[in-house]
């Protein structure tokens, strides 16, 4: 007896079907990667006039391609002043406690 429910289970024809959609890309992987391996000579050529006419986006995937891409920095910026003053946070504090029933002391 098969035991299935009614949050998935084992039923007839669920799921994904056994890998068709991953064979054919992996298929189209290998047939564009044997077509530009031949043609790439040309392709780079073309890039690179149009990279030295002035091509931003192409200068772009050139330097991007040969060296990758530089690693992005991450600036945060915070407010000047505290959101909330230390008094603030103090009774803040007390009154979760008192309402949780903790014990507090203060400092």
């Amino acid at each position: 007896m098969v035991v299935t429910n009614m949050h998935g289970g084992k039923r007839k024809g669920a799921g994904r079907k056994t890998g068709f959609a991953a064979r054919e890309a992996e298929e189209a992987r290998k047939i564009f990667a044997t077509k530009l391996s031949a043609e790439i000579e040309p392709i780079a050529d073309v890039l690179i006039e149009k990279a030295k006419a002035g091509d931003v986006r192409a200068a772009k995937e050139l330097f991007d391609r040969a060296w990758g891409r530089p690693p992005q920095d991450i600036v945060l910026e915070t407010a000047e002043e505290p959101l909330f003053s230390l008094e603030e946070k103090r009774a803040s504090d007390k009154a979760i406690s008192s309402y949780l029933g903790l014990n507090t002391v203060e400092v």
